[in-house]
C-alpha cells in the first residue's frame, strides 16, 4: 500500500456511496442539538441528551477540538440525495508510535436502519489504513448497545474484552465491550 500520512494541514472529505463525510461546522449546530437532545441517540453514550444551543456548540467545539490537536478526525455524516446531517463519525486518540487510533460513529434517530452508520466507518476505517497508517482500530461499545455490537462485526471488529463498570450513567454502572480490528483483519489489506 503507498501511504501518504494526514498531515492535518487541511480537513480532508470523504465521499461515499450515499454520504458525504466533512467537517462539522457551526451551521450544523441545530442539527447537532436536535441529533444529541434524542435520548436514543444518547443513550449508549456517557451523557445526557443536550437541551440549549450553547450544550450544542461544547459539542461542535469537542469534536473540532480533535482535529485542533491532531489527535483525530470527526467527520459530518451528510446524506447526499438532500444535503441532511444524519450523524458523525471519527477516528480519536490516533498513537502515531504505535499505529492505532479509537473509532466512533453516531447516527441521528431518524436514520436508524439505513447502514449510514456502516457505511461512513468503512471509508473512515480505510481512510485510516491509507492516510494515518494504522494497523489497529479499536472501538468501545456500552453494554446492550446491540446495534452498534453488530455493525462492528459486519466491518471485520472482534469483541476483545470486557470493561467491567466501565462508565456510570443514570446512576447505573455499564461494562464496556471492547473491540479491535487489525490492517490485515480487514479484506484487500495485507
Amino acid at each position: 500500500m503507498n501511504y501518504h500520512v494526514f498531515d492535518f494541514s487541511h480537513f480532508p472529505t470523504i465521499e461515499t456511496e450515499r454520504l458525504f463525510l466533512r467537517e462539522i461546522s457551526p451551521e450544523d449546530v441545530n442539527a447537532l442539538l436536535r441529533h444529541f437532545g434524542n435520548a436514543e441517540v444518547v443513550k449508549f453514550i456517557g451523557m445526557q441528551p443536550i437541551k440549549t444551543i450553547d450544550q450544542a456548540n461544547e459539542w461542535l467545539r469537542w469534536m473540532g477540538g480533535f482535529f485542533a490537536a491532531k489527535e483525530g478526525l470527526r467527520w459530518g455524516i451528510i446524506r447526499k440525495e438532500d444535503n441532511l446531517f444524519v450523524g458523525s463519525a471519527g477516528l480519536h486518540r490516533w498513537n502515531r508510535e504505535a499505529h492505532f487510533a479509537q473509532i466512533g460513529c453516531d447516527i441521528a434517530y431518524p436514520f436508524w436502519g439505513n447502514a449510514y452508520g456502516q457505511e461512513a466507518m468503512r471509508h473512515i476505517i480505510e481512510f485510516g489504513w491509507e492516510h494515518m497508517k494504522l494497523n489497529r482500530i479499536e472501538a468501545d461499545v456500552v453494554q446492550g448497545n446491540h446495534r452498534s455490537d453488530h455493525v462492528l462485526q459486519k466491518l471485520g471488529f472482534r469483541q476483545e474484552g470486557v470493561l467491567r463498570q466501565r462508565i456510570l450513567k443514570g446512576g447505573k454502572y455499564y461494562d464496556i465491550h471492547v473491540h479491535g480490528l487489525l490492517r490485515c483483519d480487514y479484506p484487500g489489506t495485507c
